[in-house]
């Protein structure tokens, strides 16, 4: 009897083990899986400061709307087009908000909300200033 009580406490030591391990396991895999989803989100939030002519001139945009304090209910959406940029949105108020860049002065955008042009100018100097503001 006593040798199986031994054979059974062995054999709950191996199994304890096992589970040990495997739970081991699991939590390096969880961990191993964490990092690499937290290595996308990362990548997806780094994403946005590259980019092209269409990219910047969004960014420009919506800096120039922060700035007026506009309130935006349909965030822009913005096309390109060889070369030309075009952005659409809509205040809060139900004003339409647009942001263009033509292709013959890509360093530039104009930004208009319903009626009242905003800025009109470099995308730059837009950029520029919002970095120094959160720096």
């Amino acid at each position: 009897m006593r040798g199986g009580l031994r054979g059974s406490r062995a054999a709950a030591r191996i199994l304890a083990r096992r589970r040990a391990s495997a739970v081991a396991g699991l939590v390096a895999a969880a961990a191993l899986l964490g990092v690499g989803l937290a290595g996308c989100s990362q990548v997806e939030a780094v994403a946005p400061v590259g980019g092209g002519h269409e990219a910047e001139v969004r960014y420009a945009g919506i800096d120039v709307l922060l700035d007026a304090g506009v309130e935006v209910l349909v965030a822009p959406v913005c096309e390109a087009n060889d070369g030309a940029v075009n952005c659409t949105g809509e205040s809060v108020d139900g004003e339409a908000i647009t942001f263009t860049s033509s292709k013959a002065d890509a360093t530039s955008v104009q930004v208009t909300v319903g009626e009242t042009q905003l800025y009109s100018g470099s995308i730059m100097d837009v950029l520029d200033d919002a970095a120094r503001a959160t720096s």
